[in-house]
């Protein structure tokens, strides 16, 4: 249960707002019973943002999700497997009808790549995002794709800070690839709308009540946590329309790591495998983004990582898994690969979706014709990084991996960092910003640094 470890900090985030995250005040309003005002995504956002290509979400004038006009709509899963068992999807398109160019530019890139290199990922802690200053600080580059996470935006609990606008700005300015995950909060009370929120079940963690959210009940309507699975799909579905607005493809993985039992959307017992819940759930995600909103700029990432929370092939273009070894381990995970490709379609790409230790570079290139990662992207903080310089700058944590495999995995060929990436269509190639501002120190530990060589 890799997972339940790795995500204490966030965890800790969620329920105490540490120091690293500005500000701990609530994010998403509170839903009323009474009609109110709608208006859309487009008019809520400030006005210098284009309005989104798709179809906007309803909003009240307080900015949350208008529950009657989202409750209007249902998904018929009978006819959307007709509908999908129907479709033929080329091999140089993804899954969705919808896409806008830039996306479409990403996946045919990605595609052309696939096989012969791997993308360098890493997931972003909060907003100081030290990790991208070890990075530069030992390499002068950073990982070419960034991954975020939804994981405050449906409590009232967590921070203030803006992570789509971080991700606007990573691939506008930066040009980077954007990844999104979804750790979903959801009330530990369903009765209580109002009481604190969790993502995992009871007694999956030390510290954490967890939620008796009921997978079933959120997949038939007329229930309230039916009612509140629609409003939170639909607040998500309002942030990844401002990414469209801005021109941002997104990596798009939900409902991830659901093999275990730690997460309320994971396998709990049999009978939720046999009724199939989690596939209900996904396809519920599904529809209401690409055929409901119609969203134009989704890469499509399924990471239930067990063939029984298999998918339609037609739902998804990259399969990935999460693997964290419980001793420093390198290879490039060769079973864990075929464990994979054996419950993913034919012809989908497959990632190293999660992962504690970076791969080495040279085994990489030796394998690559056999065990071909899309990317790999390893989690934050200890898992890059441990304590800081007296100017902040973040140190490789060792225990993870040698700064000399570190400095050669994002030197390898094999790997594609920031600095070797395309110019994709509507971005430039800035250092983002935090390490900007960064610099003065990174230059002042830099010269201390050779001032202790000589």
């Amino acid at each position: 249960m890799a997972k339940i470890n790795k995500l204490t900090s966030a965890l800790a985030l969620l329920t105490v707002c540490t120091l690293a995250i500005s500000g701990c005040g609530g994010n998403t309003p509170a839903q009323t019973d009474a009609p109110a005002e709608t208006t859309t995504a487009a008019q809520t956002t400030e006005a210098a943002t284009p309005a989104p290509l798709s179809n906007p979400v309803a909003m009240t004038a307080d900015g949350d999700v208008d529950m009657t006009v989202a409750l209007s709509y249902q998904t018929d899963f009978d006819a959307l497997i007709k509908q999908l068992d129907a479709k033929t999807v080329s091999d140089d398109h993804p899954v969705s009808d919808n896409t806008n160019p830039e996306t479409l530019e990403l996946y045919r890139w990605m595609k052309s790549i696939y096989g012969k290199q791997v993308i360098a990922g890493q997931q972003l802690g909060n907003e100081q995002d030290r990790e991208s200053l070890a990075y530069y600080y030992y390499t002068e580059d950073l990982p070419a794709l960034k991954g975020f996470d939804f994981i405050f935006r449906t409590t009232k609990f967590g921070d203030n800070s803006d992570w789509t606008q971080m991700a606007i700005d990573w691939h506008t300015k930066s040009g980077g690839i954007v990844c999104f995950c979804w750790h979903w909060n959801v009330p530990r009370d369903i009765n209580d709308p109002d009481s604190a929120t969790s993502f995992y079940v009871p007694g999956a963690q030390n510290g954490d009540p967890g939620t008796t959210f009921d997978i079933a009940k959120a997949v038939t309507p007329g229930t309230k946590e039916y009612e509140r699975a629609v409003h939170d799909i639909d607040l998500i579905a309002h942030e990844l329309q401002r990414l469209e607005a801005a021109g941002v493809p997104v990596l798009w993985r939900p409902l991830h790591e659901a093999s275990g039992s730690w997460f309320w959307w994971g396998i709990q017992n049999k009978e939720q495998v046999k009724e199939q819940y989690y596939q209900k759930l996904w396809y519920m995600i599904y529809d209401r983004l690409e055929n409901y909103h119609k969203l134009t700029n989704l890469i499509w990432v399924w990471n239930g990582q067990t063939s029984k929370n298999e998918v339609h092939k037609n739902t998804y273009d990259i399969a990935g898994i999460d693997v964290y070894p419980t001793s420093e381990d390198h290879t490039v995970l060769g079973g864990d690969y075929r464990r994979l490709k054996e419950m993913s379609a034919d012809g989908k790409m497959l990632a190293l979706s999660e992962c504690g230790y970076i791969p080495d570079p040279e085994e990489l290139a030796k394998n690559i014709a056999d065990v071909k990662w899309l990317y790999y992207m390893p989690w934050n903080g200890e898992f890059i990084w441990k304590n800081t310089t007296l100017v902040g700058i973040p140190m490789i944590n060792e225990q993870k991996m040698s700064l000399d495999l570190f400095k050669s995995a994002m030197a390898s060929d094999t790997v594609i960092t920031w600095s070797k990436l395309p110019s994709f269509e509507g971005t430039t190639h800035e250092l983002p910003d935090r390490v900007q501002l960064a610099m003065p120190d990174i230059e002042f530990q830099r010269e201390k640094d050779k001032e202790k060589t000589k």
